[in-house]
């Protein structure tokens, strides 16, 4: 009986995060489930860290995406430059790593807005949070 407990209480991570636990390093290149439109949508994790209020927030840049704005000259957003991630919250997103380690695009000055703000995390998918952006676009 003791046993059976045991593997319950190991295996319920697992089921938790979609059967897969996923390793998230900074530099990682993922693909995430996408919206309808969007050409080759990945994200780059920026930053990792853990604040005591919030908890961990996975900070990411999102590329090769096409958000309708029409403050653009071309009428549209291709990238997103820093976005924080509630860690659950981004697992749920992702969905095949693309590449191990790649160079950081340019997120800092996004990042350094963000911490003066003291600004929230999303606790919803990518795919909802670029659904709301471009709703907020219009």
């Amino acid at each position: 009986m003791q046993l059976s407990r045991l593997i319950v209480l190991t295996v319920m991570p697992l089921v938790l995060l979609g059967g897969q636990a996923k390793v998230l390093k900074v530099g990682q290149e993922w693909e995430f489930t996408a919206r309808e439109g969007d050409p080759h949508p990945t994200l780059v994790i920026d930053r990792i860290e853990t604040l005591p209020k919030i908890g961990e927030i996975v900070h990411v840049s999102v590329r090769g995406v096409r958000i309708k704005n029409r403050r653009s000259p071309d009428g549209f957003t291709t990238d997103i430059a820093h976005m924080p991630f509630a860690r659950l919250a981004l697992e749920r997103s992702l969905t095949r790593l693309v590449h191990d380690s790649v160079s950081l695009p340019a997120y800092e000055e996004g990042y350094e807005e963000w911490k003066t703000a003291q600004g929230g995390v999303y606790t919803i998918t990518v795919r909802e949070v670029l659904e709301v952006i471009e709703q907020s676009l219009r």
